[in-house]
């Protein structure tokens, strides 16, 4: 009797002690979230899918991090530092997404958005910093490694979805058998579709990063605050040619009491001249 009771403590206690290291080793975040089918990505086994009967592997020491950089830099031209930033990017394995040169007054403004591989984004950041005066600079990152995973998982569960129907469709003996099932797996496709151009995009802007620029001339150093000489020359011109075009509308409208007040000057002459003389013209 006794040696049953301790058998049965003993398993009892193996059972506990069991349940405590799988219990321990499931609720580590590094092993957690353990499910059916297994998709490695870079031939990692860290980070798992929540997603019931799939399992999404990250690593950790590569996650789905998204780099974003901001830079306003004053320059004195322009030109040369848009395309030192061109040649940059073409250098670091990357492209010029956007670019733009605007004016306003007399003062020019450029922006660029420059993509570079994720692994160069730092050395990217600083050697543009180096390209002028730095107004405003500006990083940020944004790990989207569960909504990758999260992504993934779902694709999966679509992909599994789209073959069972595939399978009915060739079952299918009625034409609303297989209306349905076309139905059907038309809104699976779509969700398929869907769910690859969410990852692909997250796939884009984690393999390259985003830095965007915009350059500003520095303005002239005997330009008085508040002041923009070009705007400044630009409405003395207006007012000019307003001033010359109300005097010409003035020059117009006199001209006719003009005319009349010479008229009555010349008969007020003659009538004048006329007493003078006592009634008589002059000979």
């Amino acid at each position: 009797m006794r040696r049953r009771n301790i058998l049965a403590l003993s398993t009892a206690a193996i059972a506990v002690i069991l349940a405590s290291v799988y219990l321990g080793t499931v609720t580590n975040p590094m092993y957690r979230m353990h499910f059916e089918t297994t998709l490695y990505r870079d031939g990692a086994t860290s980070k798992e899918s929540s997603q019931a009967g799939i399992s999404i592997v990250v690593t950790q020491d590569e996650k789905m991090t998204i780099f974003n950089g901001y830079l306003s830099l004053e320059v004195d031209n322009i030109e040369s530092p848009m395309a030192e930033v061109t040649g940059l990017a073409q250098k670091l394995g990357g492209y010029v997404a956007s670019s733009q040169i605007s004016t306003y007054g007399s003062r020019i403004t450029g922006y660029i958005a420059i993509r570079v591989p994720r692994s160069r984004f730092q050395e990217a950041v600083s050697k543009i910093s180096l390209l002028g005066k730095v107004i405003d600079q500006r990083t940020s990152s944004d790990d989207v490694t569960e909504r990758y995973i999260d992504l993934k998982a779902r694709l999966a569960n679509f992909q599994r979805q789209e073959k069972r129907l595939q399978e009915l469709l060739s079952k299918a003996a009625t034409v609303t058998d297989v209306l349905a099932v076309e139905r059907e797996l038309e809104r699976v496709r779509g969700q398929i579709e869907s769910l690859q151009g969410q990852i692909n995009y997250l796939e884009r802007n984690v393999e390259m990063s985003l830095i965007s620029v915009r350059f500003t001339e520095a303005p002239p150093w005997f330009t008085p605050p508040g002041m923009d000489w070009g705007e400044t020359l630009e409405t003395a011109i207006r007012i000019l040619f307003l001033v010359i075009r109300g005097l010409i509308i003035l020059i117009v409208a006199i001209i006719p009491f003009a005319l009349l007040a010479i008229l009555a000057f010349l008969v007020y002459r003659k009538r004048r001249g006329t007493r003078a003389t006592g009634g008589h013209p002059p000979t």
